[in-house]
């Protein structure tokens, strides 16, 4: 695998600070606490765990978005 880490177009996905992208990983990952809410919906503490997770991570998505506009202005 090569990676061009020496120029100014490598970008590491996981160390980037914009945050139109920051909410956008945020937003995948309360989508993907609300699945496993969803799955765990016979067992209650799991169930209100997922449920927290999900509502941080839409609330640090939300948060980046309003970041992401407030830039653009």
């Amino acid at each position: 695998m090569f990676i061009l880490s020496n120029t100014a177009f490598y970008r590491d996905m996981h160390t980037s600070y914009d945050p139109n992208q920051l909410a956008g990983q945020y937003f995948v990952r309360a989508e993907h606490f609300k699945r496993m809410k969803m799955a765990n919906a016979n067992n209650p503490v799991m169930f209100f765990h997922y449920a927290e997770q999900e509502y941080y991570h839409k609330a640090l998505a939300h948060r980046y978005q309003g970041i992401a506009h407030a830039a653009e202005r």
